[in-house]
């Protein structure tokens, strides 16, 4: 093999060996603190390498969001595509979502590291990521299953933050006796899908099973 042949999979390897190590700063030292200089350094890069992958540190930060979520959000587009919208569909994405977060302690540790520092450029709500399930609760309120009068937007924040709050501060909770059952994690979904969707349900869709 000669060495022109070789530097596509080298160029990739050296791509994920940054990303990985860009993560794990992120999530340890949060966005703000972690830079480009420690980032080379962990991943026995140099930092014009890096700035040849990823053009700063914005947009590294992305591409490692883009990993976390990648799968998820695949998931949810194929789910979505050429489907009536249903309460069923609503109940799955928001377990996909806990499930997701559930799974993934370092996703956690990154998205409260990005809360803490308040900083725009490293947050999870990126509006493009976010945009096609703005566009589903629409469809959703659109075809009778959700109320129509809060926008579809509040509607999809308030799901995300109840959900990325309780992974952020389980551990606070994990000594609570009023919690109950045997699986905190699994107690916890069942009261945010009755409290979510007896709320957000268009009234017609009350007491209906989904």
């Amino acid at each position: 093999m000669t060495a022109k042949e070789r530097r596509p999979r080298d160029a990739e390897a050296t791509r994920m060996q940054i990303l990985d190590a860009a993560e794990q700063l992120f999530a340890t030292g949060g966005f703000g603190s972690t830079s480009l200089a420690m980032i080379a350094r962990a991943s026995h890069t140099h930092k014009s390498l890096i700035l040849h992958h990823f053009q700063n540190k914005d947009s590294l930060w992305q591409a490692v969001k883009d990993r976390r979520f990648a799968g998820f959000i695949d998931e949810q587009k194929e789910l979505f595509s050429g489907r009536d919208v249903t309460l069923a569909e609503m109940r799955e994405t928001t377990r996909a979502y806990f499930n997701l977060l559930k799974n993934d302690p370092v996703l956690v540790q990154l998205l409260t590291r990005a809360g803490l520092e308040q900083d725009l450029s490293c947050s999870q709500y990126d509006e493009k990521r976010l945009a096609p399930f703005v566009a589903r609760m629409r469809e959703a309120q659109e075809a009778g299953v959700l109320r129509n009068d809060i926008p579809p937007a509040h509607l999809l924040l308030i799901m995300i933050n109840v959900i990325t709050q309780w992974f952020e501060a389980r551990a606070v909770f994990a000594g609570w006796s009023e919690l109950g059952g045997d699986d905190p994690d699994e107690s916890y979904l069942g009261s945010l899908e009755k409290v979510f969707f007896e709320g957000a349900l268009n009234e017609n869709m009350r007491g209906i099973d989904a």
